[in-house]
């Protein structure tokens, strides 16, 4: 593991011939180039990079993979999976970007909320206004 800098702040990088099993809890950005297996807790935000393999529940602000995650994320900001990247569980986040080559296998809940008003939203009778009713 290296610790360093980057212009966004202090850093975490776990490196390509580092495993870490466990509990992995803080607030400066993490940079997984190696392998992760238990949970990752970030205050801010986690970058698996290519090569980098995450088997673990990952709950950040920011989420960037171009490696791989097996496990269940959720995050507070966005999501981006880059072209090569891959996910096997769950994505709850508000904001998702999904790139070309990239692959996701799981639920994914952005939490949207259709504004009051809407005239997407179901009547008052129950019925779905885009469809008719049988007759």
């Amino acid at each position: 593991m290296r610790i360093g800098q980057d212009k966004d702040g202090p850093q975490t990088i776990i490196g390509k011939t580092v495993t870490v099993k466990g509990e992995i809890l803080g607030t400066e950005q993490l940079v997984v180039e190696g392998t992760v297996e238990g949970r990752i807790m970030i205050e801010t935000s986690v970058f698996i990079r290519e090569g980098g393999l995450v088997k673990a529940d990952v709950d950040a602000n920011i989420i960037n993979v171009a490696g791989g995650v097996v496990g269940n994320i959720s995050v507070k900001d966005k999501i981006e999976i880059v072209s090569g990247g891959y996910v096997l569980g769950d994505i709850r986040a508000p904001r998702l970007i999904i790139n070309d080559g990239a692959s996701v296998k799981g639920t994914i809940d952005m939490d949207v909320k259709p504004p009051r008003g809407d005239s997407a939203s179901p009547s008052k009778s129950g019925e779905d206004p885009g469809f008719a009713s049988p007759s």
